[in-house]
């Protein structure tokens, strides 16, 4: 009965194992993804930035060419 009882618990190892390989590659996977996320969102503000600088030049040259 031992070794059954043996065969078992290592089976319950690798299973152990596998979703631990798992949930590290998952968690490799969103570090990526919330990087992605942060430079999207610091692209758009810059951008953002640029284009208020852009209006407020425009906005100036049509007052000064008025």
């Amino acid at each position: 009965m031992q070794t059954l009882n043996d065969t078992y618990e290592e089976e319950l190892r690798k299973m152990l194992v596998d979703k631990n390989n798992e949930c590290s590659a998952l968690r490799k996977h969103i570090e990526l993804l919330e990087k992605a996320v942060a430079e999207e969102q610091e692209q758009k503000y810059r951008l953002l930035v640029e284009n208020a600088d852009i209006k407020k030049e425009l906005h100036k040259y049509k007052s000064d060419t008025a």
